[in-house]
């Protein structure tokens, strides 16, 4: 592990890690109900107008304007309704939202500016050519293109590309991500663990993680520390988008990972200037063309959090094409007599409650009321009771 003057800051360390990330290009096609976040793979083009007809957007009765001429409150003008196919000379048809506009008119008036009588109608609004409704391919005409190739897709979308009578759409497919939690010390979830032994956790964390952002994870079963195992299991990752490994990123004797990666492929960054997470490390292994990266994690719950969410997420947001990543932000005053910050960048766990924020312990669950997020600090730095601190909301 790099020596601590000489640590990345973890901005600079993304972006070395980033820079050896190569976008998935497999693609494929998906129905619409499953589109949902996911990135077009080809720009989208309408298979026809939208509207495909003069569309009516309000209640009323569809009418010649130059028929309402004259037309105001407490003056109206009386049109006789029509079940005609087509609008002539002094005629209406009532229509409804949605429906289309009959031939021959060119303005529907709304229902409340009108009055029914015998035999029609009596209007006291004058209506305007192309009053309340949609000309047929003003909002999209078919040929053009609705949406381009890398667009992450939202709902409102999609209900677009149903109206214009699709069913499904070619996407990038997600990013596979094998998970591979390891250390000797570890049980899996739901067993008996006895004194020095843990329950898998860091695994779990970070496939619903992966999941969250886009990718499609696959946890391995627990890998104790030995070479051969842990070799093995690396390279059965080697079909996969990504890699990411937990515990045993360090320097002591069962600290595997760094070794087993820079044996068979390369090491971008191992050691970063932040706390928790310094011993995280990223790299990369190539088969022929293929390219697999790697993130191994420390085995510590809030340094793995801490270090997944730097950098295992936004690199399935770059495998998969997503958008970069844009965590949210707050702020908060120190509460009591907290300090938070370190020597190392620092990112402290807090609890806010009521705008006030206060660190929360590193080591197992914190039940307590209020919101958890973090405060970044700069290196040397440090704040005080009463100081305003960045919150950054990570999961």
């Amino acid at each position: 592990m790099t020596k601590s003057a000489n640590l990345h800051s973890p901005e600079a360390a993304l972006e070395a890690f980033l820079d050896t990330v190569i976008p998935v290009a497999r693609a494929s096609a998906v129905d619409l109900e499953y589109a949902d976040n996911r990135v077009l793979s080809a720009d989208l083009v309408a298979p026809k107008d939208y509207p495909h007809y003069d569309l009516c957007f309000m209640d009323g009765f569809a009418v010649r304007a130059k028929d309402t001429a004259g037309a105001r409150p407490g003056s109206g003008i009386a049109l006789r309704c029509t079940e005609d196919e087509e609008v002539g000379q002094g005629e209406c048809v009532q229509v409804h939202t949605g429906s289309a506009l009959p031939p021959g008119a060119d303005a529907v008036v709304k229902v409340e500016d009108t009055e029914v009588v015998a035999g029609g109608i009596r209007i006291y609004r004058e209506a305007a050519s192309g009053d309340n409704f949609t000309p047929r391919g003003k909002s999209i005409r078919r040929g053009e293109i609705v949406f381009k190739a890398g667009m992450q897709l939202k709902p409102t979308n999609i209900a677009l590309l149903a109206s214009l009578g699709l069913t499904e759409v070619e996407v990038y497919d997600r990013p596979r991500v094998l998970i591979i939690p390891t250390g000797d010390e570890l049980v899996e979830r739901g067993k008996e663990a006895g004194p020095g032994k843990i329950n898998e956790s860091n695994g779990l964390m970070c496939q619903l993680l992966v999941k969250r952002y886009g990718g499609k994870p696959a946890l391995w079963n627990i890998v104790p520390d030995n070479l051969e195992k842990l070799t093995e299991a690396v390279r059965a990752g080697l079909r996969y988008d990504l890699i990411v490994t937990t515990g045993g990123t360090s320097v002591g004797k069962r600290d595997l990972m760094p070794g087993i990666v820079a044996s068979m492929g390369k090491i971008v960054v191992h050691g970063v200037g932040m706390r928790p997470g310094r011993p995280v490390g990223m790299g990369y292994v190539e088969e022929g063309d293929r390219r697999t990266p790697i993130v191994f994690l420390p085995g510590f719950p809030d340094a793995c959090a801490v270090s997944a969410m730097f950098f295992v997420c936004p690199a399935v947001r770059k495998l998969g094409r997503y958008p970069p990543m844009r965590y949210p932000t707050g702020a908060a005053i120190v509460a009591g007599a907290s300090h938070i910050g370190h020597r190392s960048r620092s990112i402290t766990k807090v609890r806010v409650q009521d705008g006030r924020a206060m660190p929360v312990p590193t080591v197992g669950p914190t039940p307590l009321e209020g919101e958890y997020t973090y405060v970044i600090t700069p290196e040397n730095g440090e704040h005080g009771e009463g100081e305003k601190v960045e919150l950054k909301y990570f999961e």
